[in-house]
């Protein structure tokens, strides 16, 4: 029992939270033409400015060739461009376009307008532990942000 919650119960809460989250994703993926993967390329891009390809690809866990086929397909579609490092040649560096800054604003303006408007049905008291959740969902998932996976 965790806090008078059973195994069972907590399975059955989680598992409609990743419902929730999985299908509230799926309608920007369908929304947005872009795969869960790009949308999540463009927000850290957005946020990073820049990143080298390595970078991307450990921030992702995914290897470098699949982080260098996702950014092929997003430079076919305007949405990144790679540069050559000027620290080091061997080394590409990947910026979001102009295109992929709007789309990836469109994508979070989406997120924003409907989470808000979906907040107003619900108490302050629970808007407050969505966001203590929210905001503590790393520790409470044991998820290391810095480098690979961790507590699997």
């Amino acid at each position: 029992m965790l806090n008078g919650i059973s195994r069972q119960d907590l399975d059955d809460i989680l598992f409609g939270a990743l419902q929730a989250i999985y299908r509230f994703e799926r309608v920007k993926v369908q929304r947005f033409g872009l795969t869960y993967e790009q949308i999540y390329l463009l927000q850290f891009l957005r946020r990073q400015g820049s990143a080298a390809m390595s970078d991307i690809a450990a921030e992702m866990r995914i290897p470098v060739s699949t982080a260098t086929r996702l950014i092929d397909r997003m430079e076919k579609r305007q949405l990144l461009n790679r540069r050559q490092s000027h620290d080091d040649k061997r080394s590409r560096i990947v910026e979001i376009e102009a295109s992929g800054e709007n789309l990836v604003q469109a994508v979070e303006d989406h997120t924003f307008s409907r989470i808000s408007t979906n907040l107003e049905k619900i108490t302050d008291v629970d808007i407050s532990g969505v966001i203590r959740t929210a905001t503590n969902l790393n520790a409470i998932l044991n998820v290391d942000t810095t480098e690979g996976e961790k507590g699997s």
